[in-house]
């Protein structure tokens, strides 16, 4: 009596069962398992499946439409474990026609199978050839190449493709050995964008842990290490993290507790794993421990272990929020200790940074280096696949040539190897085509242009509110224009994006786009590349820095599209193309005669108006050069002057002899900004003042500083409408009321942090702030109480010195700064949110500094100004560290308030003006965004300082925010 075990995957279920109840009737007296669909639900394997599998006397494995399913790669490997002991044991491919133009599994050793095609796999005939495969001899087609498909193109390859993967076996020992030998640690795929992270993992080392072996493809490998030789029985799970983190941790599990996806129960299970997790109060060692249970309750057994691999980790740093991030982290390092738990990850190399600074999957990560493909190993890629399957190369010199070329191209070029395999799977299709088993390289060789343009125009009708940051990043990051007008690709650096930007970045060089290729350089290979050699690099060849680039120069010629949009900024490009060649050579020059190299004249001019108008489309090193340039020039002008300065002070001189003393202090502070202030000025401030053009041009959220270093650094809010003021409900509300929508004209701008002891104490050397040893009130004035100057916030101050600070830096810049008014320093901290603070209602831990934020500067003391988050609109510390003064008389609650925008200082008390945001001794009722209090003039302490704002001219930053927006 016969016993058939009917492999399939759960998408072929009813075909399955067509073919049961065919073979039945033909062979009436056969025992045939056809594992229900329960029995495979658990994730991993079951006992019960090798059973039926060592008492069965043939062996089918059905592949559809949709491919081979992950429970038909494990139960291949158990049969062909048994042929392995058993020759005659019948192993029996059956492949629908419908499958061929998706093509035959690359598992091990298939191609040595039976083979039954069939446009019917339960028609007649197709059970008779079923019942003379199981009674004779394994025959196969003989044009195998026909059947199959080896080279995958951009997909990754996974376990079903494992006969064809190659020139990564030296990696897929290491991994297995790091898993076997060094509990608790997480080996992480380091490598560039291309280089086949996701394919060394699923179709090295997972096939390799199915098999329970070492690829045929590894040659002189060590025993396969003891302690996994069940690894065929671990239960396999996947997941990549996505905005989500911990929900894509608990729902692979969860998929093997039986529930269907919309089962209400499966959903409450999986948030509530979600909560628990999030909050610390279960581990993943819990969760390991709840899956067993529901396998007990299942009635099946446990597996050995579980293997968790997480693909493409760089999505944890690129989209999942920071405290999921952070928690995720937590949960996976520390689950290590976990003797059931194995786990790999792969991850993009320019995310290096990333996880450094990523302290627990740091410390348990085990680093493997997946560097560019070499010739020999490209040889095998090329060349073993076609050689398998009986197919042949149009010479005999044909693959060897391809696997130089994309030997020399990778070097260089790190989108070469993803381009191979359009190539190579471009290839094969026309051969199977044309029906003769030659691979030929067509002249010219296949349209690869074609393929990007596919891809691209399928990526902007998927994400049609991309395009225009698409458009920015392709034509003003990634593109420059020749002398001849036709547009190149350029190499950005990191640097040169926002995270935002980075973000889209990412996904355009992932599959199954790879329209782009990020690529950090090497250790070593790029310093011995001088930096004028890379015509087309943003970044300097040499920096190390991680870049991106287009990932073949064909999609310029062939995307109308881009062409369109890099049309609207020849002109833009062209001058930059120029900048950037001037700017190497300045970097290039020995230190000593860079001054000679700096823009000049009319060049200087153009570069001038080309950073006030298009700054934020400048890399910031070519920012620097022209600032670079600016300041030479300043110099020389300075030189210029002083010679007409040093005859005005002689004259000043002789006029001061006649007139005496009749003006002494007039003369005083004449010689005193002669001597003094203007040469700070001239040197620290006026070559950073904003031009018209540049002030223009600011957007929401740039900043600037226009000063050389100690001078606030301002952010620019948006206009916009917000309630001010608190509801009623809001716990320790004061004099808060009533709430009253009020509109903010126009932009303005903020200063980041807190004014910082830097700040003033450069206003005082230059005499523009009183001195401290003036005060005559009760706490000195600036003192810094013991706590350190720098970076701390000022304190110590009254209003009336911070009025002295604006008017100074005003002088200094021509510019209007000043104290912000109440409305402007509410909406501002608020930036967006009505809750009680900026991030929610509740102070939370970490916010802030005060008097229960749970900081380590809590009822202590000030803390470094920035040490804790920006809100919405990138200003730090408006809650908590120091009060700080705002323009507004004293009022005992908004009644007649304004509503545009602007100070009150009509119909109140003036000799007190309002402070704001609370300190590092206040509770953390005394933060929120609405809390209002008020002090004399001329109070100073060591928890008050000040915020400063800068008004705008008319037309810069012109974005409007909501009510309620964030």
């Amino acid at each position: 009596m016969r016993r058939w075990f009917l492999s399939y995957t759960s998408q072929d279920f009813v075909l399955m069962q067509t073919l049961k109840a065919a073979l039945q009737r033909r062979d009436a007296d056969a025992h045939i398992f056809f594992a229900p669909e329960s029995m495979r639900a658990g994730g991993f394997w079951q006992q019960q499946l090798a059973d039926e599998i060592a008492q069965s006397t043939a062996f089918v494995l059905l592949v559809g439409e949709t491919g081979v399913g992950p429970w038909q790669v494990m139960e291949y490997h158990e049969a062909l474990d048994r042929r392995a002991k058993e020759p005659d044991y019948p192993l029996i491919l059956m492949l629908s026609e419908k499958t061929v133009k998706r093509a035959a599994p690359g598992l091990p050793f298939v191609r040595q199978l039976h083979w039954v095609l069939t446009e019917d796999p339960a028609s007649e005939a197709t059970v008779g050839k079923l019942i003379a495969a199981a009674s004779g001899p394994a025959t196969r087609p003989r044009e195998l190449w026909r059947h199959t498909r080896p080279y995958r193109g951009l997909e990754a390859m996974t376990e079903a493709n494992s006969d064809f993967f190659f020139g990564r076996g030296r990696e897929t020992v290491e991994v297995i050995n790091v898993l076997a030998g060094e509990r608790g640690k997480l080996p992480i795929l380091l490598g560039n964008s291309g280089v086949g992270k996701s394919s060394l993992a699923q179709a090295g080392v997972l096939a390799a842990l199915l098999g329970q072996g070492w690829p045929e493809q590894v040659k002189d490998a060590p025993p396969w290490p003891s302690v996994f030789d069940r690894s065929r029985h671990w239960c396999f799970l996947t997941l990549r993290p996505g905005t989500d983190p911990l929900k894509a941790l608990v729902a692979p599990f969860l998929d093997t507790w039986q529930y269907g996806a919309t089962n209400p129960k499966r959903v409450a299970e999986q948030n509530e794993w979600i909560e628990v997790l999030r909050d610390g109060k279960a581990t993943l060692p819990d969760l390991l421990d709840a899956t067993e249970k529901r396998y007990r309750e299942l009635a099946q057994p446990s597996p050995p272990a579980f293997f968790l691999y997480i693909d493409q980790g760089e999505e944890l740093y690129v989209r999942g929020e920071k405290p999921q991030r952070r928690r995720f982290s937590e949960i996976v390092a520390t689950g290590l200790a976990d003797p059931r738990l194995r786990a790999l990850m792969s991850l993009r190399a320019d995310f290096f940074g990333q996880l450094q600074k990523d302290e627990p999957l740091y410390g348990a990560h085990r680093q493997i280096n997946l560097p560019p493909l070499r010739e020999a190993e490209l040889n095998e890629i090329v060349r073993n696949p076609a050689r398998l399957l009986s197919a042949r190369f149009q010479t005999n010199t044909l693959a060897a040539d391809i696997a130089r070329r994309a030997a020399e191209e990778s070097a260089e070029d790190a989108g070469a190897l993803p381009l191979l395999s359009y190539l190579l799977d471009d290839m094969w299709s026309e051969m199977v085509e044309r029906g003769d088993g030659v691979l030929r390289l067509p002249v010219p060789a296949i349209d690869l242009g074609r393929v990007l343009v596919e891809r691209a125009n399928k990526f902007v009708a998927e994400h049609p509110g991309a395009e225009d940051a698409l458009r920015r990043i392709l034509t003003l990051k990634l593109a420059t224009v020749r002398e001849d007008g036709e547009p190149t690709r350029r190499r950005a650096a990191r640097s040169e994006f926002t995270d935002e930007e980075w973000r889209l970045v990412s996904e355009l060089a992932d599959h199954p786009n790879r329209l782009l290729v990020t690529a950090t350089p090497e250790a070593g290979a790029a310093a011995r590349v001088p930096q004028t050699a890379n015509p087309r690099a943003g970044v300097a060849a040499g920096s190390g820095e991680t870049y991106a680039e287009v990932a073949h120069e064909a999609i310029f010629r062939r995307w109308d599209k881009l062409r369109e949009w890099i049309a609207a900024e020849r002109e833009f490009l062209a001058w930059r193309s120029g900048l950037e060649t001037a700017r190497r050579t300045w970097q290039a020059t020995p230190q000593g005669a860079r001054n000679d190299t700096l823009l000049m004249g009319a060049a200087l001019t153009q570069a001038q108006s080309w950073r006030g108008k298009r700054s934020k489309d400048l890399s910031a090193v070519d920012r620097e050069f022209i600032d670079q340039s600016t300041k030479r020039e300043a110099k020389i002008r300075v030189r210029a002057r002083r010679a007409q300065a040093l005859i005005y002070v002689l004259l000043v001189g002789i006029i001061l002899g006649l007139i005496g003393v009749i003006n002494q202090a007039y003369i005083k502070e004449q010689v005193h900004w002669y001597m003094t202030m203007r040469p700070y000025r001239v040197a620290n401030v006026d070559p950073y003042v904003l031009t018209p053009e540049r002030e223009r041009a600011l957007r929401p959220g740039d900043s600037f500083r226009e000063c050389a270093n100690d001078c606030p650094e301002m952010v620019v809010v948006p206009a916009g409408e917000f309630t001010m003021g608190s509801p009623a409900t809001e716990k320790g509300r004061g004099n808060e009321g009533p709430q009253h929508s009020v509109a903010i004209p126009r932009p303005f701008a903020v200063s980041k942090f807190e004014v910082t002891f830097a700040d003033w104490d450069a206003c005082v050397a230059v005499g523009g702030c009183p001195h401290e040893d003036r005060a005559s009130d009760h706490e000195d004035r600036a003192s810094d109480s013991g706590w350190g100057r720098g970076r701390q916030p000022v304190i110590g101050v009254s209003w009336d010195d911070a009025q002295a600070y604006v008017a100074w830096l005003s002088w200094m810049t021509s510019k209007t700064y000043r104290l912000l008014t109440e409305t402007e320093w509410e909406y501002s901290a608020r930036a967006g949110s009505q809750a009680a603070y900026s991030w929610g209602d509740e102070i939370g831990k970490g916010n802030a500094n005060c008097n229960g934020c749970g900081s380590q500067w809590d009822n202590k003391r000030t803390a470094p100004v920035g040490s804790f988050a920006a809100n919405a609109f990138g200003l730090h510390d408006m809650h908590g560290n120091v009060w700080e003064w705002v323009e507004d008389c004293d009022h005992e609650n908004y009644n007649g308030a304004p509503k545009d925008g602007s100070a009150w200082i009509e119909e109140g008390e003036c000799g007190r003006r309002v402070r704001r945001g609370g300190s590092w001794n206040s509770y953390p009722r005394g933060l929120r965004a609405a809390r209002r209090d008020t002090f004399r003039t001329y109070i100073r302490g060591y928890n008050l300082g000040f915020r400063i704002g800068r008004t705008l001219s008319a037309g810069a930053g012109a974005i409007t925010v909501g009510p309620g927006a964030h």
